[in-house]
């Protein structure tokens, strides 16, 4: 009988077998679908390794807990291993490009950085390979953190933390304290927290090691942009003119990012010369070629309703929204309480348009269902083609509806806005 089982035969359990397999361990898969790939049970001297996406209630790590067997998640069986030092970004938004902004800034500014962790490169698949000088940019969900109890970053970030995954979560505290646990367990470095969202904030008063707090413009935050420069503890620490020309998350974004790599020891201005060039990823407000006098946004990365209440606040001109997809739980009111008055038209799509179309209904709001995304972005360009607008993608949903993921979404999105633009060539 194995003493290790890792719990899911994903890229994240296959990572954790050659890992185990490396440092000599005895180890096999095991998952809800087709259980143990050889004969096997669970048992009190037995280690389960869970992979990010095995759920609170599933039911083999049911039965591993009834067993007695000792649980442990992937980030608090890899930290231990890990020789360098972690920067661990987490939140509901944001972590990704945060992510991406930092290891950009520190293979500029330090040296050798190592870009792991959710939708990307396993902790574990490169964890034992790296060295001391060298830095580690964990990218931290609420699945890889809800089960830490030793994990400890030297620097986490928690960028803002809103309703999200609740089709996974038992409830929203369970979401939060999974949050908590990227710093929770920190006695050293830097917790940094993000002082215009209130969910952050509140996250904050959890914290026991040295806090930090980055704000778009609020001069009582640590960092902060004055328009053309970013300021450190109330001094100018670096110019950096060209933040004015992103999107307000973005430029949070931007801020958390620079606080992050100066908390291990990068130079400010360095810093934010490395940074200046940045270019978004796609599928987030990644604006496509316009067709007539419509523009088209795809913000397919959308995937909770605090995305999609952010996206609608960096748009000023008539606007037409696309909402939709698959449930993850989630009340729409937040969009349809403050949706502004230059929004339109709001069509929904996917297994969430008929809740969709209730909570508008419920606000006043006049939403036209669809039946196909195809259907959803034709009707929203016809209403702005007359006088000109935007037709927005910003789902507030998740994608497996009808996808294999947002980026298949965005790409969904696009190819039906190039099918626009050929007709109309050819017209």
């Amino acid at each position: 009988m194995a003493d290790i089982v890792v719990y899911g035969k994903g890229k994240t359990g296959q990572s954790l077998i050659k890992m185990l397999q490396q440092l000599g361990k005895n180890a096999i898969l095991f998952d809800d679908d087709s259980g143990f790939e050889k004969s096997c049970r669970f048992a009190p001297d037995t280690t389960v390794i869970l992979s990010p996406g095995v759920p609170p209630r599933a039911k083999g790590l049911v039965a591993a807990k009834a067993a007695g067997a000792t649980v442990v998640g992937e980030l608090d069986f890899c930290f231990p291993y890990c020789k360098a030092k972690c920067v661990s970004v987490t939140g509901t938004n944001g972590k990704t490009t945060i992510c991406q902004m930092i290891a950009r800034v520190l293979a500029t500014c330090v040296g050798k950085v190592r870009l792991l962790g959710n939708g990307g490169v396993p902790f574990s698949s490169q964890v034992l390979s790296v060295q001391p000088e060298e830095i580690v940019v964990l990218e931290s969900s609420s699945f890889q953190l809800a089960d830490c109890k030793v994990f400890a970053p030297y620097v986490s970030v928690v960028s803002n933390v809103a309703c999200d995954h609740l089709n996974w979560h038992p409830d929203l505290q369970h979401y939060r304290d999974a949050k908590a646990n990227n710093f929770l367990h920190q006695r050293q470095g830097f917790a940094i927290f993000n002082l215009d969202d209130e969910g952050s904030v509140q996250l904050s008063e959890r914290c026991g090691t040295k806090k930090l707090f980055y704000a778009l413009s609020d001069t009582k935050a640590d960092c902060f942009f004055d328009g053309e420069n970013v300021v450190l503890h109330g001094v100018v620490a670096a110019r950096a003119p060209y933040l004015r020309n992103y999107a307000p998350h973005n430029i949070s974004n931007a801020l958390a990012a620079l606080l992050a790599c100066h908390c291990v020891g990068a130079d400010m201005q360095a810093s934010a010369d490395a940074l200046c060039g940045y270019v978004p990823l796609p599928h987030r407000l990644q604006a496509l070629p316009p067709v007539n006098n419509v523009t088209f946004v795809d913000d397919s990365k959308a995937t909770n309703v605090h995305a999609t209440v952010s996206a609608l606040r960096c748009f000023r001109q008539r606007l037409a929204l696309i909402l939709g997809g698959s449930d993850k739980g989630e009340a729409y009111d937040p969009i349809f309480r403050s949706l502004p008055p230059n929004v339109e038209v709001v069509t929904a799509v996917g297994q969430t348009a008929q809740a969709i179309y209730r909570c508008g209904k419920a606000y006043g709001v006049d939403v036209h269902v669809a039946n196909t995304l195809e259907e959803a972005v034709r009707y929203c360009y016809g209403s702005m083609s007359q006088s000109g607008g935007v037709v927005l993608m910003s789902n507030a949903c998740a994608s497996f509806d009808s996808f294999g993921g947002f980026e298949e979404r965005g790409d969904c999105f696009a190819s039906v806005v190039e099918e626009i633009r050929r007709e109309n060539k050819e017209n």
